[in-house]
């Protein structure tokens, strides 16, 4: 019986490790846009780079899909309800959201030249795991 324990023991850790990294397909499914947003798709992009494609938008509801260090995201920026909202799938599973309510075109071009949505003196985001 204990070999038999360990054998499946073994033949668990064997098909954990033979996985390959990085993969959130299961997660992925829920990083879709809604209705009336156009999104681009960037490959393997930075923040910045992301920030700096929906800064050069002019209005409406836009998005930008990438990938950085293994995690999906997709940024929307919606200026008609002045507020952007980030979805991310990180390389282990877990999908957060976040939403930075106002200061759209202020926010972007911070985030173009630093990386971050998170724009001093600007209220910060509220966020949310979506596996609850």
């Amino acid at each position: 019986m204990v070999a038999g324990l360990g054998a499946i023991f073994w033949f668990m850790i064997l098909n954990l490790e033979s996985k390959p990294s990085g993969r959130v397909d299961l997660a992925a499914i829920i990083l879709r846009a809604p209705d009336g947003y156009s999104v681009q798709d960037l490959g393997s992009a930075s923040f910045a780079s992301a920030a700096a494609v929906l800064n050069k938008g002019s209005g409406g509801r836009a998005g930008a899909r990438f990938i950085e260090h293994g995690d999906t995201i997709i940024l929307f920026a919606d200026r008609s309800n002045d507020r952007i909202v980030e979805m991310r799938a990180s390389r282990t599973g877990t999908v957060v959201e976040w939403h930075w309510q106002g200061y759209v075109d202020r926010r972007l071009a911070w985030a173009a030249e630093h990386g971050d949505l998170n724009t001093p003196g600007l209220p910060p985001p509220t966020g949310k795991n979506l596996y609850h």
